[in-house]
């Protein structure tokens, strides 16, 4: 049992002195230099509503129907809210327009829901199929630090709609990518 000890003993401090020099000589060839570290904080992006999403006004349908209002302004019905076209506009129909401001040159990305419900009192109707310039879902802040994008959707009218005015919200989010 001695002999074992004396062994690991002596493998132990042969083992110290096959290192030890390697330390010294990593130590003085050792060199610092300083790490440089750096970080931007990008302004929030803003949103701001420019127009609404413009319906206009209708015909109360018989049968019921959608009426639906691209990004680009485009109007196209089903079902008998083509008779929609022919009741004398107040108010231009449009698609919903919004402006958004951040960094130059930046990514984000813009999303909504799928369907929302506007009501006049207790009668409701849905509008959904948001579509934001088409296939849109972002875009990049241009070079003057702004981007406009357009929303379309399509209301969904029952058979015998009761008359009134309708009106609602939908949620739109802008992200920086």
């Amino acid at each position: 049992m001695h002999k074992i000890k004396h062994a690991v003993a002596v493998l132990v401090a042969g083992f110290g002195s096959l290192t030890a020099p390697h330390a010294l000589a990593a130590s003085a060839n050792t060199s610092v230099v300083g790490g440089t570290a750096s970080a931007q904080v990008a302004a929030p992006l803003q949103l701001v509503a420019v127009n609404a999403l413009q319906f206009g006004s209708m015909a109360q349908p018989q049968v019921g129907g959608t009426l639906t209002i691209s990004p680009s302004g485009a109007i196209s019905t089903t079902g008998d809210m083509g008779t929609a076209t022919a009741v004398m506009q107040t108010t231009a129909r449009s698609a919903a327009s919004f402006n958004v401001t951040g960094i130059a040159g930046m990514m984000f990305t813009a999303t909504g829901v799928s369907q929302v419900t506007i009501s006049n009192g207790s009668a409701r109707m849905t509008v959904g199929q948001f579509t934001i310039n088409g296939t849109f879902s972002g875009g990049q802040i241009g070079a003057n630090g702004t981007y406009t994008f357009n929303i379309g959707g399509t209301l969904t009218a029952a058979a015998g709609q009761a008359p009134g005015t309708y009106s609602g919200t939908f949620p739109i989010t802008v992200a920086y990518n």
